[in-house]
């Protein structure tokens, strides 16, 4: 056998995986230019959210009234109001999470750049902040990339694991 007469490939000293002679600094290694550029896309991003109708401080400027839509015995109307409230409080709510997003990006792009053992105490803090708030609007039911834990466990003894 070209394995050996037990079927398993020798061991020849060397990693095979896909890191094999590849430097960890150079790996790690951020080009600061690059990085510049990308925290100032991420920074021209918040100002542009910020500046647009789409600001977290703006979204609720423009809601519409209940008496508006017609008279409380169009019951059409009715529907339409209490659709309307929760497509806008949902869009609230992807606005301020969005901005949170794109500020915590800004600032681990920051934190890589720099080091994290480097930032302010008031940055961490504001990280941190940030992660809980975004967070706390994170509903894993809702997630199309979380898995069935119990269809996994499932077919893991189907297959024998």
């Amino acid at each position: 056998m070209a394995h050996g007469e037990d079927g398993a490939v020798p061991d020849t000293g060397k990693s095979f995986d896909s890191l094999y002679a590849v430097n960890p600094q150079q790996a790690l290694a951020i080009e600061a230019q690059k990085m510049k550029a990308f925290k100032k896309r991420v920074d021209d991003l918040l100002i542009a959210l910020g500046d647009s109708e789409a600001s977290p401080d703006r979204m609720g400027e423009g809601r519409v009234s209940r008496a508006q839509l017609g008279s409380a015995e169009f019951g059409e109307a009715q529907y339409l109001y209490e659709s309307y409230t929760v497509v806008h409080d949902e869009l609230e709510k992807l606005s301020k999470v969005l901005g949170a997003q794109i500020e915590g990006m800004g600032l681990a792009v920051h934190a890589s750049r720099v080091g994290y053992d480097n930032i302010n105490q008031d940055v961490r803090e504001r990280m941190r902040s940030i992660n809980t708030e975004v967070a706390s609007h994170y509903d894993r039911e809702r997630d199309p990339f979380v898995k069935d834990e119990s269809t996994e466990k499932k077919s893991d003894k189907e297959a024998g694991f």
